[in-house]
């Protein structure tokens, strides 16, 4: 503990690292996802005009960044979000004319770009959004299910050794970008004996994960809720179960 509050000490790192290792990580999954146009090797199509309430906060995100420097991103988020909902309808009117004046500009231009394309790259681009839109229902469906589960108590992943060297330091005010760069550093440059004493414990955290995700699952089952486990890894649990529910009947 003394080593680990020396490499904290060297640092400004300060707050809630792990939720902060997410966020990054979901910003860099969105930053390397490519476009319609980019999975099939065409030219990009215009942009579309953002909507009313989306231009708004762009505009007044950068304005309220330089009028309150010692405010967070997300409480800056909020304030500006707060600030659309409090606008008079005939305010919110100005920033409606302008997306609609945009729009129509747009809508133009797209005309004109899939005029340059041949039916068959139509095709695919209608191909290609109809993919995606059935994935996002599956991940939709995903995340209900994973939500649903975690309401029922079902046990979270206690995650590796650098894991849990993240989660025993703080972020405070540092960026993101900067914090993960810090934490990267920090655990290559931790001596291997302690690196061990994280990746114990781990160890040790994911043999008590598993027990108790075992018996979770054995609890769902026999409330009839074998959607939410793991089906491969309960093939006997599962016979065991309707064996027991059949002979209940009879």
């Amino acid at each position: 503990m003394a080593l680990l509050r020396m490499y904290a000490a060297k640092t400004i790192i300060t707050g809630g690292l792990l939720r902060s290792y997410i966020d990054t990580h979901k910003v860099l999954l969105v930053a390397c996802k490519q476009t319609i146009a980019q999975q099939l090797g065409l030219p990009e199509p215009p942009k579309r005009p953002l909507v009313p309430h989306l231009r708004f906060l762009k505009h007044y995100l950068e304005v309220n960044k330089m009028n309150f420097p010692g405010l967070t991103h997300r409480e800056l988020f909020i304030k500006t979000s707060q600030l659309w909902k409090s606008l008079a309808p005939t305010e919110k009117e100005k920033w409606t004319c302008e997306y609609e004046k945009d729009k129509i500009i747009y809508d133009d231009r797209y005309k004109k770009y899939m005029s340059t394309l041949i039916p068959s790259q139509v095709e695919s681009i209608r191909d290609l959004k109809e993919k995606q839109a059935k994935d996002k229902i599956r991940q939709g469906k995903r995340r209900e299910k994973k939500k649903e589960a975690n309401m029922l108590g079902k046990p979270r992943y206690p995650g590796n050794g650098f894991t849990l060297f993240m989660i025993s330091l703080d972020r405070g005010e540092t960026p993101s970008k900067d914090f993960m760069a810090g934490v990267a550093k920090l655990w290559h440059d931790l001596p291997q004996e302690t690196k061990n004493t994280y990746h114990t414990k781990a160890k040790e955290n994911l043999e008590q994960y598993n027990q108790e995700l075992m018996k979770w699952e054995v609890k769902m089952l026999k409330d009839g809720r074998d959607d939410l486990v793991r089906r491969c890894k309960l093939e006997g649990e599962l016979k065991f179960i309707a064996q027991s529910q059949k002979h209940q009947k009879q």
